[in-house]
C-alpha cells in the first residue's frame, strides 16, 4: 500500500490503546491535536461575534462543544469502520493519528483473502455510523430551541454528519464509495480491469454533476454548498480520468 500515511520504517511508533481490537498509534509529535486546536479557534470566534454579552468562558465552551461534534463525526466514522472490519473477520491494521485525527491503515487492503463481501461491508461502516448519526441529530434539532447554544451545537453535528454520509458515498477510490462500487461490481460477476473502467466513467459522471450543483449553488449565493460540491466534482474527475487508482 503506497501511502503517506503508512508508518516510516526505522521511527519508534507508540501504541496508546486498541479500538475493537486495532490499534491506536502514533509516531513522532503526529499526535499533536492541531485540528482540534484550529477548529475550537475558529468555533470560538464564531461565539464571541455571535454573542458578544457573553463571557470569555462561555465562548470557549461553545467553541469546544462545536469542535467535539464536528471532529468527533469523524473520528467515529473511523471507528465504526474499525468495528465492522473486526465483525466481518478482517481487521484493520492500525489506526494511525495524525494531527489529532484518525486514519485507518491496511498493509494490504486487496489481499486475495478478503472478500468481495467483506470488502463491501467494511467499506459500509462509515457512512452508516454518520447516517444514524445524523438521523439523532434530526431527532435533538427538533426538541432544542431555535438559536439556542443547544441548536447551534446540534447543527454543526448535522451539517458534518451529512457531508461525511454522503461525501464518503461518492465512487472516488480514496473513500468508501469507491471500494463500494468495485467490488459490488466483482460480486456480480464483472473481473477487475472491466470493474475498473466502470468505476471511472461513474467518477466521470459523478464529477461532472457535481460540478453542475456547485454552478447552482453560486448562482444562488450558497457559497460553502458551492465549495462542497467543486471539492467533490474535482476528487471525481480526478479519478474519472485516471489520476486515481480505481
Amino acid at each position: 500500500m503506497d501511502s503517506p500515511f503508512l508508518f516510516k520504517p526505522g521511527k519508534p511508533i507508540v501504541t496508546v490503546g486498541r479500538i475493537f481490537g486495532t490499534p491506536l498509534a502514533f509516531q513522532g509529535f503526529s499526535w499533536l491535536p492541531l485540528n482540534q486546536v484550529f477548529v475550537w479557534t475558529l468555533f470560538t470566534r464564531q461565539a464571541m461575534k455571535d454573542h458578544a454579552d457573553w463571557t470569555r468562558w462561555r465562548h470557549l465552551l461553545l467553541g469546544g462543544l462545536k469542535m467535539i461534534v464536528l471532529l468527533g463525526s469523524e473520528w467515529c466514522h473511523n471507528i465504526a469502520h474499525a468495528a465492522v472490519a473486526r465483525v466481518v473477520g478482517q481487521p484493520v491494521d492500525s489506526i494511525r493519528i495524525i494531527a489529532g485525527m484518525p486514519v485507518l491503515l491496511y498493509k494490504e487492503p486487496e489481499h486475495p483473502s478478503v472478500t468481495p463481501r467483506q470488502h463491501i461491508l467494511r467499506s459500509l461502516g462509515g457512512p452508516l455510523c454518520n447516517a444514524v448519526l445524523l438521523l439523532v441529530s434530526k431527532l435533538i434539532q427538533q426538541i432544542t430551541l431555535p438559536k439556542s447554544p443547544a441548536r447551534e451545537v446540534v447543527n454543526v453535528a448535522a451539517g458534518m454528519n451529512t457531508f461525511i454520509t454522503f461525501a464518503s458515498l461518492t465512487p472516488v477510490p480514496e473513500f468508501d464509495g469507491g471500494p463500494i462500487l468495485k467490488w459490488s461490481l466483482i460480486s456480480h460477476g464483472y473481473s477487475p480491469e472491466r470493474a475498473s473502467r466502470i468505476s471511472i466513467r461513474a467518477n466521470r459522471l459523478v464529477g461532472s454533476g457535481l460540478l453542475g450543483a456547485s454552478a447552482v449553488s453560486i448562482k444562488n449565493r450558497r457559497w460553502l454548498l458551492a465549495l462542497i460540491f467543486s471539492f467533490l466534482g474535482v476528487l471525481s474527475l480526478t479519478a474519472g480520468y485516471g489520476r486515481m487508482k480505481t
